[in-house]
């Protein structure tokens, strides 16, 4: 009697196949990228630019697995193989390109800060385009994960059929996630208003919660502050919708410093405007725009007298204020001690 064996899909032969084909795959997609990346890279020495440069630094590891996952999933047509295979291989295909398309918008962020130069100072229209950017790459992240996910599930039969059982009590669910996560929704309008109406942008210099500092980031829920002392000071979005701050580059960089000193009414106030003057032009900093000393107030002690002066962003302004300040006081205490406040006394 004759017994019937079950044929095995798979045999050592065929895994020797199937082995080598793969790897021959995986082989050729390597090298189809080395050729590709060698030939951007020569591209760019012959002739120089950005776009070049930032794509091999983006680009080169993702593509080191989608062009063998491509050869291999085209091969998987010659091979009798499961659908389950294939349906593995589209996944890793899903997730590769899903990576290479956040690689890219990494690469045009680079070209547009290149472009705008962001390590010097910027102008406002500059840093508007900046921040817009950002919030926009962030959405898009979130929108690619999402569409990469969906895909995936979509691609696999079960999941696609329980979609109609998980649709039926998407309304509930709706209504729950939208009470649960209300807070990260109102931060997400927050977010859309800041990016286009841009009461704060990226490298501004604002005053909040009694602290000088300047927006280092903005991201989906929060904005990060650098202060003066290099600490970071984080806030929620909706903060900056809820609550006044100061925004001293608003419209642009440049900024009115002043300081107050409170004298004697025997100084010699012409005196001290020509020193003023003498002190700012010596100084690096000053953009030669505004300058002068005036006499704001007057009590029955002292005269309160103000310098200001101009400089082309905020850290200049705060260091040329402590510098004149430091300058006009050593003027003072060495030509005029007698011109400082003093008391009088008088003789009855």
């Amino acid at each position: 009697m004759k017994t019937n064996h079950l044929k095995t899909p798979f045999n050592l032969e065929s895994w020797v196949t199937y082995s080598i084909l793969i790897l021959g795959c995986v082989l050729l997609g390597l090298a189809l990228q080395w050729v590709l990346f060698s030939l951007l890279k020569l591209s760019n020495k012959r002739k120089p630019s950005i776009l070049k440069a930032q794509l091999p630094k983006h680009l080169k590891t993702p593509s080191k697995f989608l062009l063998p996952l491509l050869l291999i999933y085209s091969s998987l047509s010659f091979l009798d193989l499961y659908t389950f295979w294939h349906k593995i291989v589209e996944s890793f295909i899903i997730v590769n390109f899903s990576w290479l398309v956040i690689a890219s918008l990494n690469v045009v962020e680079e070209v547009v800060k290149q472009k705008f130069d962001v390590s010097s100072i910027h102008k406002v229209k500059d840093r508007k385009v900046l921040t817009q950017l950002r919030f926009i790459k962030s959405i898009s992240i979130v929108i690619i994960i999402t569409l990469a996910i969906a895909a995936i599930l979509w691609n696999i039969p079960t999941v696609r059929k329980l979609g109609t059982t998980i649709l039926t009590s998407a309304g509930v669910i709706g209504i729950i996630a939208g009470v649960a996560a209300q807070k990260s929704i109102a931060n997400l309008i927050t977010g859309f208003q800041i990016a286009f109406t841009q009461p704060i942008k990226i490298d501004d210099d604002i005053v909040i919660e009694g602290e000088f500092g300047t927006v280092e980031d903005i991201t989906l829920t929060y904005v990060v502050i650098k202060t003066w002392d290099w600490r970071r000071l984080v806030l929620p979005l909706n903060y900056f919708s809820d609550n006044s701050f100061v925004n001293w580059t608003f419209s642009s960089t440049e900024l009115i410093g002043s300081i107050y000193l409170y004298m004697d009414y025997t100084v010699p106030i012409e005196t001290l405007r020509t020193k003023l003057l003498s002190i700012l032009n010596d100084n690096p900093l000053w953009d030669k725009k505004i300058g002068e000393l005036l006499v704001t107030n007057t009590n029955e002690r002292v005269i309160e007298l103000r310098a200001t002066f101009s400089a082309k962003n905020a850290s200049d302004t705060w260091n040329m204020r402590c510098e004149v300040r430091e300058q006009l006081i050593e003027f003072i205490q060495k030509e005029y001690p007698n011109s400082l406040p003093k008391l009088r006394q008088e003789q009855v």
